[in-house]
């Protein structure tokens, strides 16, 4: 009998320190993609690359957000959740598998209100250890405030995917059937985004990078621009898949199925074209494209324009 093969994708990066990386993966045998595990690696950017896991659980974890305090936040598919923070939650306990001199706590998110059963979490992101969001799968998003759960409906029936903001009282969250909410401390409220078709638009990334300066991209090559009345249409790639938007410099990076795209005072252009990515993050002065699926393991495309040698671009594979 054959044994099977284990697929081992990352999912996002976040800072560990100047030359180091948190990578969040999912841990797989090929026969059974529906019950991933979860696996956060440490990472250091030297020439060895030393790569070592600091946290293992058959739980499905799907996002990381590292807090300005330094504190690693992790959400799970089935409704847990992990931090390095100081919590009122329990420290976490078996099977889950830690190393390092991080301390975890971990707990479990209450039911969904309508549904009755554990949110599915898709994206964590928040502007401090007492104010973290968590998108979900069924629309809906679930606050922490530093001592309990509020889950907040956003007006969506969608799966929601990205979130970023300027504020604790200034969020937005993205996602399926072209979903685009805004929390202005107290509720959140869809904003209108007339130029795209909810039928077939996934709303797959944005960026606030100012109160008043915020972008989206969507699957079906679209830039958008909130302005007072919503979200416009600022440019478009006929035919690129948009999967993540980040700031770089004075402008815009994209990533999509198709390689890596840029937005500045030129206007929108790609600038490689030779892997897929699912998302781009940037790290101080680097940017990190989280490639898909990849036969050697876990891997992303670094672009950092301060390498001494050789090209900017390089792939790292933990």
């Amino acid at each position: 009998m054959s044994q099977d093969h284990w697929i081992r994708n990352s999912l996002c990066v976040a800072p560990a320190g100047p030359q180091a990386l948190y990578v969040l993966t999912t841990v797989y045998p090929e026969s059974d993609a529906l019950n991933p595990a979860g696996q956060l690696l440490h990472h250091v950017m030297d020439d060895e690359g030393l790569t070592e896991s600091i946290l293992s659980t058959p739980r499905p974890l799907a996002a990381m957000w590292r807090s300005p305090a330094g504190h690693l936040w992790l959400a799970g598919a089935d409704g847990s959740a992990w931090t390095t923070a100081p919590t009122p939650w329990q420290a976490a306990a078996p099977p889950t598998e830690t190393s390092g001199p991080l301390a975890w706590t971990h707990t479990q998110a209450p039911p969904l209100a309508k549904a009755g059963h554990a949110p599915n979490f898709t994206a964590v992101w928040g502007t401090s250890d007492s104010q973290v969001f968590f998108a979900t799968a069924s629309g809906s998003v679930y606050r922490w405030d530093g001592s309990g759960w509020h889950e907040q409906p956003t007006g969506a029936d969608a799966s929601l995917n990205k979130l970023h903001g300027t504020a604790a009282n200034d969020a937005y969250v993205v996602g399926y059937r072209g979903t685009i909410a805004h929390w202005d401390g107290q509720a959140w409220a869809g904003a209108p985004a007339p130029d795209i078709d909810p039928a077939t638009t996934i709303v797959t990334g944005v960026a606030a990078l100012t109160h008043d300066e915020v972008y989206a991209v969507t699957n079906r090559g679209q830039l958008l621009k909130r302005s007072d009345a919503g979200f416009a249409l600022l440019d478009q790639a006929q035919g690129a898949r948009f999967s993540g938007v980040a700031p770089a410099g004075q402008g815009l990076v994209i990533s999509s199925a198709t390689g890596a795209w840029l937005f500045d005072h030129q206007g929108l252009r790609q600038v490689k074209a030779n892997f897929s990515a699912t998302d781009v993050q940037a790290v101080a002065e680097r940017l990190y494209f989280i490639e898909t699926e990849q036969p050697h393991g876990p891997a992303c495309i670094e672009y950092f324009a301060g390498r001494a040698t050789g090209s900017p671009w390089q792939r790292l594979v933990f």
